[in-house]
């Protein structure tokens, strides 16, 4: 399997379930975390696609951070964990992408979703049309992302998007373009993935709406078929929280400490995760020591899924990051 870091590039304060122990978004805190991730082994570093996440609203921008991380790194995939499309113009979106491409010399996953935060959509002024509206969008940003990535004089017209003769040079290093990554589990967002992803991606919200998990990835098996494509050649991520500790005692100390915490959306957190039950039950949190969080990555591998990208409750503390490496990802080489 393949351990990767979610850049956890915005402040929890507290609370955000994502990065509950970070007060503030500092640069030596996270590019630290990176460095971390890169000495403990893991192959990939991807980033939020947000502006304002978190209580204190304090957020770096993706594509911008992304570039750092190019020149930093040498040899970990990089990409957005997933870019939303109705943020940027595809066109342009495409070029930027083929910019970090290039520094990254062939490192660049692009990581794309319809978008779901209403609040940082009004709040900086984009347009949140309807899901359906949303996912049509992103239908056809893929396609024009892929023409301007391949083509040597990239046309597309749709709905929602056209370009004309919209020249993109130098073209990725990538071949034959960086791999498309689309986040989602809805019936058409599955189809959608099917026809068009890389790489499929489940985050935490999209395994808890509507049917088990298990009954998505059988659907998305039959639609790689209706599509014509064998399962095996579309690679399966999984977006997880974990929080490791050595021994039994210092699991519930560090549990203690981080827990409650709100449970849901931004703009619906109306639940909360009490104690690290609720959190593996409800949000398939992997906590435990080490032996415990291995078997519940193997359930995970269990479902088809390769790939882990993960968020460390306990960060910028990276005891829990290292203790991973040393001691739970053995198991899976």
């Amino acid at each position: 399997m393949q351990f990767d870091w979610m850049v956890q590039c915005y402040a929890g304060a507290g609370v955000h379930r994502d990065t509950p122990m970070l007060d503030t978004v500092e640069r030596e805190t996270v590019l630290h975390g990176v460095d971390a991730a890169v000495d403990a082994g893991l192959s990939g570093l991807w980033a939020p696609d947000h502006f304002m996440l978190g209580p204190k609203a304090e957020e770096y921008e993706v594509w911008t951070l992304l570039s750092a991380l190019a020149e930093r790194t040498d040899d970990v995939d990089i990409g957005p964990l997933v870019g939303s499309i109705t943020y940027r113009n595809p066109a342009l979106l495409a070029k930027m992408a083929t910019t970090v491409d290039i520094l990254s010399e062939g490192r660049l996953r692009l990581g794309l979703g319809a978008g779901w935060h209403e609040e940082e959509h009004r709040a900086y002024g984009f347009d949140f049309p309807d899901i359906d509206t949303r996912i049509e969008m992103l239908e056809e940003g893929v396609q024009l992302i892929k023409a301007m990535f391949t083509d040597e004089e990239p046309n597309f017209a749709g709905d929602h998007y056209a370009i004309d003769d919209a020249l993109n040079n130098p073209k990725p290093v990538s071949e034959p373009h960086p791999p498309i990554v689309i986040g989602g589990a809805g019936p058409r967002m599955l189809r959608l993935i099917a026809r068009h992803a890389d790489e499929w991606n489940v985050e935490i919200s999209a395994r808890a709406r509507g049917k088990p998990i298990d009954f998505k990835v059988e659907k998305f098996d039959e639609y790689l078929e209706d599509e014509g494509r064998d399962p095996g050649d579309v690679e399966r991520s999984w977006l997880a929280h974990v929080l490791v500790r050595e021994d039994e005692a210092a699991v519930e100390s560090a549990v203690d400490d981080i827990f409650p915490l709100p449970w849901g959306e931004e703009s619906d957190m109306d639940e909360t995760l009490d104690d690290a039950e609720d959190a593996r039950e409800k949000g398939s949190m992997l906590i435990g020591t080490p032996s415990q969080v291995a078997t519940q990555i193997e359930s995970i591998r269990n479902l088809g899924f390769g790939k882990l990208q993960l968020m460390f409750l306990d960060f910028p503390d990276t005891r829990g990051m290292e203790l991973f490496s040393d001691e739970v990802m053995p198991e899976f080489r």
